[in-house]
């Protein structure tokens, strides 16, 4: 089976696809291609990203019709594919969908810390790519809109929605391995697992002995409304992961693009 990764910025996505790699998988990076055209127009990724989405405005889709064909012939064509890729899930729908998440401070750090690398598209500081993430969530909210009428942040989307912002790349791999096998066996059709240790708590939250974590959202920011003693037990034992139910999700500021609203276990 095909398995599509996607993310927000600086999640880590290519790192676990990559891990994938290693693990028998065919790896296939949409990314890379995009960031090669940037690079040969003399372009950053966000401000070739606006190019194209000015474009798609014109009615010129010609990038993106060139890497989503791409994507749809080796869906197609070829098993045990790990795609690294935005749209990857859309354009091969027969895999096993995952969306990795991730705050977006640990988001810009990572990106930061990696723009320091030659190769690398360059930041003047942390908060200056934290800005310039922001900025090209929206853009490309808007664009794949606009082109795909299909909204990218709707975590519904997706089989797996899984965070990294507390976990390793090998454990993000291990677990997506894992919760394929528990999907390919009937066990679920979609199912969230956040870090136990990005989650808020309050000791006065109701909802003890409830059987499962559930959780509120706004801006990014995950907050237990019940099943503390599931979370309790979670975070005693030393896990990377426990499955979540977001019971609502609130729009809270300019960080909040995912729509998470009705993902239940």
């Amino acid at each position: 089976m095909n398995i599509t990764i996607t993310g927000n910025l600086g999640s880590g996505k290519s790192s676990v696809a990559k891990i994938l790699k290693e693990r028998g998988y065919e790896y296939s990076s949409t990314g890379n291609v995009f960031r090669q055209l940037a690079m040969e127009k003399g372009l950053s990724v966000e401000a070739f990203n606006r190019q194209v989405n000015e474009a798609a405005e014109r009615g010129d889709h010609s990038v993106d019709k060139m890497i989503d064909d791409t994507t749809a012939r080796i869906g197609r064509e070829r098993d045990n594919v790990v795609f690294d890729s935005r749209l990857a899930w859309h354009f091969a729908p027969k895999s096993f969908k995952v969306f990795i998440i991730t705050d977006i401070d640990e988001a810009s750090r990572r990106v930061f810390s990696d723009s320091l690398r030659a190769d690398s598209e360059s930041y003047e500081s942390q908060d200056t790519c934290r800005k310039a993430l922001v900025n090209r969530q929206k853009l490309e909210t808007v664009r794949y809109k606009e082109v795909y009428d299909i909204d990218y942040y709707d975590m519904c989307n997706y089989n797996l929605v899984i965070e990294s912002t507390n976990a390793s790349p090998d454990d993000i791999a291990q677990e997506i391995l894992d919760k394929m096998a528990d999907y390919q066996n009937g066990s679920f059709e979609k199912m969230m697992e956040l870090n136990p240790s990005s989650i808020r708590t309050d000791d006065n939250v109701a909802g003890r002995g409830s059987g499962m974590v559930e959780v509120s959202e706004k801006g990014g920011v995950f907050t237990l409304t019940a099943g503390k003693d599931v979370l309790d037990e979670a975070v005693a034992r030393g896990a990377k992961f426990v499955a979540v139910s977001v019971s609502s999700s609130e729009a809270g500021g300019e960080d909040s693009f995912m729509n998470f609203a009705n993902m239940v276990r």
